[in-house]
């Protein structure tokens, strides 16, 4: 539950007046104790398994009109040694925008289109190391610098997203994503398209597109998202995932297979967990995986050869 530190409605003693503002502090601690398995794998504690360990301001002020003014500034940690990735102010998302009838338009540090909409199962992450997509979703970032994204209001269920990303490098083409997105009632149909920047003059990135659905029968959800990368040989970067959800007792039950093609081998995930909700901000977690790649060792097995991982772990809402 976020929480606000300040809200200040100001006070016109003159023909002066100051629209309401707001700033919240909130984020997620989450530490789990893991072991990858695999005869390089080791009893650790590891720390964002469940969500993402971080903590976050953000904040609105109203302009008047409908007009509202927004930021938001997210640092991820390692809630085990308490560091953060590369020791970078902003890490997540952090951007600068406005808000209103038009829709939303932010700029600086944003989801990447393809990331923000897909829809798996795996919203705990998983055991780490236990995924199919690290050559497509993530590979392609899941949050572009330098960004300006535009998110248009819904209409009767449907909404559009809209991104653009300088290079920064004469000569260097630019990011640019989109997506369309459904979503009414238990369905939720997503494609979205995301082509990052290059990095030197001239240099070729390919495309990724991405299908996702969902569709809620209140027992259960099941859950689809495929990827496919253009200008690739298609038996090396298609990826595809198959989820369920479904709520059990006081908790959720989840479950996954996860299939990619990386060159000449493919990557098979099952994966699954329980989530016991102690309460609507606290949740304890267990995630078991087990991975095999036809063509590849993972954590020093032999090569081909199925390998177990499982962790527990607890995460805090605030």
């Amino acid at each position: 539950m976020k929480k606000t530190l300040i809200a200040l409605a100001a006070v016109a003693a003159t023909s002066a007046a100051f629209a309401q503002s707001s700033v919240t502090l909130s984020g997620t601690v989450d530490v789990g104790l893991e072991d990858v398995g695999g005869p390089n794998g080791v009893l650790s504690l590891t720390s964002s398994r469940y969500g993402t360990s971080n903590w976050t301001v953000s904040g609105t002020e109203d302009l008047g009109g409908g007009l509202k003014a927004i930021f938001k500034v997210s640092t991820s940690f390692d809630a085990s040694n308490g560091t953060t990735t590369g020791n970078v102010l902003g890490n997540n998302d952090m951007f600068v925008g406005l808000q209103g009838g038009f829709g939303s338009l932010k700029m600086g540090r944003s989801f990447n289109t393809t990331f923000i909409n897909s829809l798996t199962a795996n919203s705990t992450k998983g055991v780490t190391g236990y995924n199919t997509r690290a050559n497509t979703l993530e590979t392609d970032g899941v949050y572009v610098s330098n960004q300006v994204l535009y998110t248009s209001p819904n209409f009767g269920g449907f909404s559009g997203q809209l991104s653009y990303a300088p290079s920064e490098v004469p000569g260097a083409s630019a990011h640019r994503g989109a997506a369309l997105l459904y979503a009414n009632g238990p369905l939720a149909v997503n494609y979205a398209y995301s082509k990052l920047a290059a990095t030197v003059p001239g240099a070729t990135v390919n495309a990724l597109n991405m299908i996702a659905a969902s569709y809620d029968f209140s027992v259960a959800k099941l859950l689809f998202t495929y990827t496919d990368r253009s200008n690739t040989a298609s038996d090396a970067d298609n990826s595809l995932a198959l989820g369920v959800t479904a709520p059990v007792g006081p908790g959720q039950l989840w479950a996954s297979y996860d299939r990619s093609e990386v060159g000449a081998g493919t990557t098979r995930v099952i994966h699954g967990g329980y989530k016991y909700f102690l309460s609507k901000r606290t949740t304890a977690y267990l995630n078991v995986g087990n991975k095999k790649n036809a063509a590849q060792s993972f954590n020093g097995a032999a090569v081909g050869k199925a390998v177990t991982g499982w962790g527990v772990g607890l995460a805090h809402n605030f």
